[in-house]
């Protein structure tokens, strides 16, 4: 296989390297990242400002290459410029965990839901903040349960969280729904006009078929996100409703 690995964190980030050099016995990779950390900045891309696309070398027979753009440009310029066509990109591995709402920020599954438009399988990882001890224990027996169980597809994105810091090892796999995180913001002054979040309280979903519940509970969770957003409930309401 073809396989194409981004990040949100910069091309130079511990979960990038060990992502790209624990999937090279599956094939050619490629690695692509930011030029600098990317962190939440959900799906928005480069419309209007020229992008640098910088071929930074091979190292391990993997070729390294960074972008001025987001997360989502990684794959959109890698698809359109390098004459290869991907089979399968993985984003990540994401230091700090995408459960939940978290998605809606998050520049890693954003960019895996990129590869997902342009019609390319993808899989988006994450990890505590930190806790690479897992990762380094755990991530060859995943990539290959991911891989050899095709888990992947064009019809969605799978979106992949190891177990929160508090585990040392995870106590399984779970498939399972996208659960809810609720944020509180605060913000202190820091000159005039001029604020910086100063912290939030967050309201974890307590049910139990979500990945943030079970990311609590020691798994590893699985969850297929859709890019068609579509609520089907309310629109079949909302028609009810035409005069």
């Amino acid at each position: 296989m073809n396989i194409l690995v981004v990040n949100d964190d910069g091309y130079n980030a511990v979960g990038i390297k060990k992502l790209a050099n624990h999937l090279k016995k599956y094939g050619k990779v490629v690695v692509c990242g930011p030029d600098t950390g990317r962190s939440a900045s959900g799906h928005s891309i480069f419309l209007h400002k020229p992008i640098s696309y910088i071929y930074q070398g091979q190292e391990n027979g993997i070729e390294w290459y960074s972008i001025s753009g987001m997360p989502a440009d990684c794959v959109r310029l890698s698809v359109d410029l390098l004459p290869i066509t991907f089979d399968l990109v993985f984003s990540g591995i994401n230091n700090g965990l995408n459960l939940g709402t978290d998605i809606i920020y998050s520049g890693t599954v954003s960019a895996a839901r990129e590869a997902n438009i342009e019609g390319i399988p993808a899989v988006a990882i994450s990890t505590d903040f930190d806790s690479f001890e897992i990762v380094d224990a755990e991530l060859e027996g995943l990539l290959q349960y991911i891989i050899e169980q095709e888990l992947y597809s064009t019809s969605y994105v799978l979106n992949v969280n190891f177990p929160t810091s508090k585990f040392a090892s995870s106590v399984g796999y779970r498939f399972c729904q996208q659960g809810l995180k609720s944020f509180k913001s605060s913000f202190r002054k820091i000159a005039e006009n001029t604020y910086m979040e100063s912290g939030s309280v967050i309201t974890y979903d307590e049910r139990e078929d979500t990945d943030v519940y079970l990311s609590n509970q020691g798994y590893i969770t699985f969850v297929p996100l859709q890019v068609e957003q579509t609520s089907i409930v309310a629109l079949e309401e909302l028609k009810k409703r035409i005069k």
